[in-house]
Parts: structure tokens; C-alpha cells; sequence
């Protein structure tokens, strides 16, 4: 058996316990720099016992907190008396 293949579980494991649920992320908002509300906002849609890494909460805090704009289309106001 290889190192490579001992050590997979390992790594899957490890990233697992980085893990955390909604209600843990919103308790730790602190840990974020943000507040609870500002992250139980960008988690809104997910489930309570959904594991979420920080990478992924803080995507979705940016998402959130800073959200893509549309650009409205200039309209010109055309003077039909010309």
C-alpha cells in the first residue's frame, strides 16, 4: 500500500474537522471579523447540519456583503420636436 493512499483519508479527515455547521459558523462570526447577523444572512439558505469550510462561508459573506451589480443601460431622452 503506497503513503499516497494512507494518507487520503487522512487529508479528507482533516478538512472535515476544518469544517463547521451554520450554527457554529453564526456562534464563531467573531472568528470572521463580522458580525452574527452579517453571516447568519449569507447563510440563510443553507441547512442547519450542512458542513460548511471557512472558505466556503466567506465566499458566501462575500457574496453577501458585496454583491454584483447590474449596470443599467444609459438612456438618452430624445426630444421628438428637433
Amino acid at each position: 500500500m503506497s503513503t499516497r493512499n494512507r494518507d487520503k483519508p487522512a487529508t479528507q479527515a482533516m478538512q472535515d474537522l476544518n469544517k463547521r455547521t451554520k450554527d457554529e459558523w453564526i456562534e464563531g462570526a467573531a472568528a470572521l471579523k463580522h458580525e452574527r447577523f452579517e453571516v447568519a444572512g449569507a447563510l440563510f439558505d443553507c441547512k442547519a447540519d450542512t458542513l460548511l469550510s471557512q472558505q466556503e462561508v466567506q465566499n458566501r459573506l462575500d457574496a453577501y456583503l458585496r454583491p454584483v451589480t447590474v449596470k443599467k443601460e444609459e438612456t438618452l431622452n430624445v426630444d421628438s420636436e428637433s
